[in-house]
Order: C-alpha cells, then sequence, then structure tokens
C-alpha cells in the first residue's frame, strides 16, 4: 500500500498521519522513529477496518507543520490542505461507518476489563489535564471529546453516557445541517481550524490512542486471553 502521510512535530518530538487511513497515525521523539512505526499501523488499521491486513510499500510525505503545541502528548491543531475540499456523501458515508465502528469497538474492549476503576497507569499533568489513569476513566474522557469536536464546527452538542449511543447522537446532528458536505473551513474560539473531515479524522484517532493504551495496560495486568482487541493492536 502507498501512503501520503503528514508530520506534526515540536522540537520534543512528532506525529505522523496517514492521510488514506483517517485516524491513523504514530509517534516518537524522532522523526525516523516514528517512521519506522508506519508498517504496523497501516498493517493493524487496515486489518481493524478492512478485515485484511496491507503492508506497506512506499510513503510519501506530504506536508511538515511545525507546531507551538505539546505534540510529545498527542496535543494537535493540524488541518491538512485535502481537509479543506469538498467531501462527497460516499467518502462521508465511509468515515461514518469507521467511527461508529470505532465506538462499538472501543466500548466491547472497555466492558472485557475486569476492574475498570483500578488505575493503570501513573497520573501525570498534561495539555488537557491529569491524564485518565483507569479504564473509566479512559471511557469518559474519549466519549465527552464529543461536545469538543462538534463546537470546531459550529454545533451545540451534549454529550450522553453511553459511548455508542453518544456517537449515534453526535453524527445525527452533524447531518441535520443541510449542508454538512460543503467544504467551510471553521475557525474555533481558540483559534484552531476545523473542517468536517478533519472532525472524523480526529474522532477516530482519539478513540485509537486511548484504546491502545487501554489494551496494552490492561493486558499487562491481565491475561492477554481476557482483554479483547477488536482494534487489532500489536503489544
Amino acid at each position: 500500500m502507498k501512503i501520503d502521510v503528514v508530520v506534526e512535530y515540536n522540537d520534543k518530538g512528532y506525529l505522523v498521519w496517514i492521510e488514506q487511513l483517517a485516524g491513523a497515525y504514530t509517534r516518537g521523539a524522532t522523526l525516523q522513529t516514528a517512521m519506522d512505526k508506519l508498517d504496523q499501523e497501516t498493517r493493524s488499521y487496515t486489518l481493524w477496518a478492512e478485515g485484511q491486513a496491507q503492508d506497506l510499500s512506499e510513503v510519501r510525505i506530504t506536508h511538515e507543520l511545525k507546531s507551538k503545541l505539546r505534540v510529545e502528548d498527542a496535543d494537535s491543531d493540524a488541518l491538512f490542505p485535502s481537509e479543506r475540499l469538498h467531501m462527497s456523501m460516499a467518502e462521508y458515508t465511509l468515515l461514518k461507518e469507521l467511527a461508529l465502528r470505532s465506538a462499538k469497538d472501543f466500548k466491547t474492549l472497555y466492558q472485557s476489563v475486569p476492574q475498570r476503576g483500578r488505575a493503570l497507569v501513573k497520573s501525570r499533568q498534561t495539555f488537557y489535564g491529569k491524564i485518565p489513569a483507569s479504564a473509566d476513566e479512559m471511557y469518559e474522557h474519549t466519549n465527552n471529546k464529543l461536545s469538543y469536536y462538534a463546537a470546531g464546527i459550529g454545533i451545540e452538542y451534549q454529550n450522553t453516557k453511553d459511548f455508542v449511543d453518544n456517537r449515534i447522537a453526535f453524527l445525527r446532528a452533524i447531518e441535520q445541517n443541510p449542508n454538512f458536505l460543503m467544504p467551510q473551513v471553521y475557525t474555533a474560539a481558540d483559534g484552531e481550524q476545523w473542517t468536517l473531515k478533519k472532525v472524523m479524522r480526529r474522532l477516530i484517532w482519539h478513540d485509537r490512542i486511548h484504546a491502545r493504551a487501554l489494551y496494552r495496560k490492561a493486558v499487562s495486568f491481565w491475561n492477554k486471553e481476557r482483554i479483547v482487541n477488536p482494534f487489532e493492536f500489536s503489544l
């Protein structure tokens, strides 16, 4: 598989996005470290999304964006040039299907954790506050991000507690705008620029980044066969 990547970086780390696979990413203290992870990320993502892993054959860096944010903690504000373009209904439908599957898979993973209130990582401060330490905290943090993404494209939205129901309602709220597929760029209150396509990418990515942490930490506490792995993450 040939992929195009966008590199977002600062002096402490690199965040590499795969443009063809919405929400797929790698991270590293150096660019080479992040690039070396692309093959595994491509394989696990395509196995999850398509049911068959694809091997990486070629990588092209299309954009490099220096960020003032804490990229090393996965803080990001990049808007890809491709995310400014018109999105067809077919493209949106595919992204919607992935976003719904991602929500269902996150909930399935979460429900397989035996002691969901148990701290799995040491709590530390990040740009968004204390890092979620338990399965319960990871679930709540990831689920509650939807109102933030909605605000990015000018939608008022109240989160609900169930992960899947919240995702369904969020997507319905987007679709209530008859012009939701128009290539409009929104500027949020903090100055970050958003489009619907960026929201869909960030939505799936946010699921993946916390699902990956939850899976790996849960496996380190309990038997690997006990924790389900619907995202096809490697250890």
